[in-house]
């Protein structure tokens, strides 16, 4: 058997991985949604019947011809672009589910917790859950509110990578020797507040913007932003306040973290600038199509990142310092 201190560095390396892994899935399948490639497999788990996905027009079987999901009038629909970005989508999941159940495996072997290995079980339970989710966005013909069900679980997936890898960790310290930590709390609580009332709108936002995509067959897309809800306008405003509340985290956190630590309110604050630039660049210019996964994925890595200062800050084991 492996000595203990490398198989929990196996256990840590094989969480990062497949946290790593759904950011990428993350991105992958915000190329899927803002390129209408979703029903470019009709069926699940196969695609068009098979399990290599159709090249050309000429192999689709002929039962999918007369398919509600991939034709109309009993003309099929069939792009081999959007069939292959849908099916490298499902089969990075596929790997993703793989190297979930490895860190479980890991866990249940080398976990250094309890905490660690029933985070690393809800981390497997909740891959088979998107597993099964991903079928349902097929077979309801991409409703939004599917999708992003989808996407809430894969954020939920995410944290409980993040909590595992969190109580695997030995750094498992208060980010600073002070015992009074609610001068600090009442911000990042406030922050971590507004970030997650942002994703959910974002979300909202998102399933309008995907009816606008059937509407008009993605296209004319400058005419989207005038016939988007009152959400769109709160989001928007929202992120100036979010922006706001990070500087003063890390202003209050400055006063109290060790240099080392700083990344923990830093990294959510630079990832904020970069959101606000993505999402001007969708309201002025259209909603390019490859700048909405980046938006996509930013908002997500806020959420992880903001979700990681809170671990680290708040469920830390108590110091054997005394206060500041």
């Amino acid at each position: 058997m492996p000595d203990s201190d490398n198989a929990i560095r196996r256990y840590r390396r094989s969480i990062r991985t497949s946290f790593f892994l759904v950011l990428f899935l993350v991105f992958v399948g915000g190329v899927v949604r803002s390129t209408g490639a979703g029903l470019g497999c009709p069926d699940w788990p196969k695609c068009f019947g098979l399990w290599i996905p159709p090249t050309h027009i000429s192999e689709v079987p002929d039962k999918y011809w007369n398919d509600p999901l991939s034709s109309v009038n009993g003309q099929i629909i069939f792009n081999p672009v959007k069939t292959w970005t849908e099916y490298i989508n499902r089969l990075i999941g596929v790997v993703i589910g793989i190297s979930i159940f490895l860190q479980f495996v890991f866990a249940v072997l080398y976990g250094p917790t309890s905490a660690a290995k029933r985070y690393s079980l809800l981390a497997l339970i909740l891959v088979l859950f998107e597993g099964w989710l991903g079928a349902k966005v097929v077979s309801t013909d991409l409703k939004p509110l599917v999708i992003s069900i989808h996407l809430v679980v894969a954020l939920i997936l995410g944290c409980a990578l993040l909590a595992a890898l969190f109580y695997a960790s030995d750094r498992r310290k208060p980010v600073s020797p002070f015992s009074n930590r609610k001068p600090v709390e009442w911000v990042m609580w406030v922050t971590s507040g507004l970030i997650f009332l942002q994703f959910f709108l974002g979300t909202e936002v998102r399933s309008q913007v995907d009816v606008l995509f059937r509407k008009y067959d993605f296209d004319l897309r400058d005419l989207y932003v005038s016939q988007l809800n009152w959400s769109f306008y709160v989001h928007r405003t929202l992120s100036i306040l979010v922006l706001v509340m990070m500087v003063l985290q890390i202003i209050r956190f400055s006063k109290r973290l060790p240099v080392v630590d700083l990344y923990q309110v830093v990294t959510p604050l630079v990832l904020t600038f970069f959101l606000i630039f993505s999402g001007v660049i969708l309201v002025y210019f259209g909603f390019p199509a490859l700048v909405q996964p980046f938006h996509l994925l930013l908002g997500f890595s806020i959420v992880c990142s903001q979700f990681w200062l809170i671990l680290n800050h708040r469920f830390s084991e108590p110091s054997s310092h005394g206060s500041a």
